[in-house]
């Protein structure tokens, strides 16, 4: 224990070096700016910066590359609040109810609740991935394709509580987000589905253009609609909040604590991420909160859960990778080649091999979330301003960053032509009462669990019962079909109830 105390103490020293704390935040502040960027991500951000970590030590090409993937793990909500285009798809639920309370005149605030629940979450991951990794990574060895497969089920058995209105429509469009996400090869056996012979949809198609067109594209239409009818998007704020009282923000504690574990569970499990996180603490927060139909009209609740949960997933996300070798991610993988290019080998014996390096990294780690927290609260007071943007500039500027998106994201004018029709398809729909949440949870959880479903058939020889034969994975189905029933069950309380009144 003493020698544990010892590396944690040297790992901060070594990380408050000049050299170090410049990297951490010239990293932290890139990522803001890519995560903030629709059709960016950390990814993105880290793939772009790796040729640069030749040139820089191993701690701090390491610690640059973990500012960028926090950072834009954060900065994908700012984009989400103040004009409902989730920068990364992590800030997807982000936008259901931080951009009603930006249009209802409350930025500021919703921008600060975000801020304060990504460095709440993001603290969390730090302290668990610097105390328990090597206890979780044995822990998560358990987790194959059979409890992957019930983990997205469970996921997915969350549309209940995005469905909206309508739990017809809502899960319409559910299944077609299952459908479109079957698009191209098949995960396994490479055989081509639904492409209608055009050879750009071979490898599926790309999540950026349907999320832009899912979200950014109607935003548009509807200022334009608004900007013929009554030149005003935006409700006026009078609002000049700087920070967060500590009872605003423990007002929901609990949303907290229960996305915080939710999140670092999550980020835990291979392949899972920050997406699912979030979806799966908003659905939480919902779920438990004494008014759920708030949600999706402007309630911080749900602003707290989503990204308190995707940012606690980060630290957990690089578990894997730091005790095992095994990328939780595609972020992590970047960070695991980055360890190779030094020539330092990841998996069991680096934290026994590269003590110094590993706590370096995690203490690092923990100062980076401190830093975006810092450095949030100026992109607050800027990005305020963006509201303020006159409807003639706001429209036209977004709608130049979704076309670049799209088309960055492959470099393909596909991705535009998809982004266009996906977004007047959606536009449409939303006319209709057709909600795109569902959708864009069946999009991100469908390939997962397709993936998992055939690899766990395969290493099985065909039984299908492996999936009823392991402890995790059969505690996963169960909570699938408690939270799926879980809202039938309010519903037949209720009439029961109306029932049992004497007339």
């Amino acid at each position: 224990m003493g020698e544990i105390v010892r590396l944690v103490i040297s790992g901060f020293i070594s990380a408050l070096s000049l050299t170090n704390v410049i990297a951490m935040t010239g990293g932290t502040l890139l990522g803001i700016v890519i995560g903030a960027l629709p059709g960016l991500s950390a990814t993105t951000g880290m793939a772009l910066l790796l040729p640069l970590t030749f040139g820089m030590s191993i701690d701090a090409g390491l610690l640059m590359l973990a500012g960028v993937f926090c950072g834009a793990v954060y900065g994908g909500s700012i984009s989400a609040i103040l004009v409902g285009i989730p920068g990364t798809a992590a800030s997807i639920p982000t936008a259901f109810d931080g951009f009603p309370m930006a249009r209802a005149g409350k930025a500021r605030e919703a921008m600060l609740y975000s801020l304060y629940a990504s460095g709440i979450g993001g603290l969390a991951s730090a302290l668990v991935l610097i105390t328990l990794t090597p206890v979780i990574a044995i822990w998560a060895l358990r987790f194959g394709p059979p409890e992957m497969f019930a983990l997205t089920l469970w996921g997915i058995s969350m549309v209940s509580s995005v469905v909206g209105k309508d739990a017809i429509k809502g899960l319409i469009m559910a299944v077609v987000g299952l459908v479109v996400s079957t698009v191209g090869a098949d995960p396994v056996n490479g055989y081509i589905r639904l492409t209608f012979g055009n050879y750009y949809f071979i490898g599926g198609i790309d999540f950026v253009p349907l999320i832009l067109g899912a979200l950014a594209l109607p935003r548009v239409l509807e200022m334009i609609e608004d900007l013929r009818t009554r030149n005003v998007f935006y409700a006026e704020s009078t609002s000049r909040k700087w920070y967060l009282a500590p009872g605003e923000i423990l007002r929901y504690w609990g949303t907290i604590v229960k996305s915080s574990i939710i999140g670092i569970i999550i980020g835990i499990a291979p392949a899972a991420g920050p997406s699912m996180a979030a979806y799966m603490s908003y659905n939480e927060a919902k779920r438990s909160s004494a008014h759920p139909e708030r949600f999706g009209s402007g309630e911080p609740d749900g602003l707290v859960a989503s990204e308190t949960g995707n940012n606690a997933a980060t630290g957990g996300d690089l578990v894997l990778t730091l005790a095992l070798g095994i990328p939780g991610s595609a972020a992590a993988a970047v960070l695991l080649g980055a360890l190779i290019m030094k020539g330092i080998q990841p998996g069991p014996h680096l934290m026994h091999k590269n003590p110094q390096i590993v706590y370096t990294f995690f203490a690092g780690f923990f100062l980076v979330n401190i830093l975006f927290f810092l450095l949030g609260h100026l992109v607050v007071q800027v990005g305020h301003y963006i509201v303020r943007t006159p409807l003639q500039v706001l429209a036209p500027t977004i709608l130049v960053i979704c076309v670049v998106g799209a088309y960055s994201s492959a470099n393909s004018m596909m991705n535009v032509a998809v982004m266009v029709i996906t977004g007047v398809i959606a536009y449409c729909l939303g006319k209709a009462g057709f909600p795109m949440a569902p959708f864009l949870l069946a999009l991100i959880l469908g390939p997962i669990m397709e993936a998992s479903y055939w690899t766990s058939l395969l290493i099985a020889y065909g039984d299908v019962l492996v999936f009823f034969k392991r402890p995790l994975s059969v505690a996963f189905m169960v909570l699938a079909v408690v939270t799926l029933l879980a809202p039938c069950y309010g519903t037949i309380r209720q009439r029961l109830g109306r029932i049992g009144k004497p007339a």
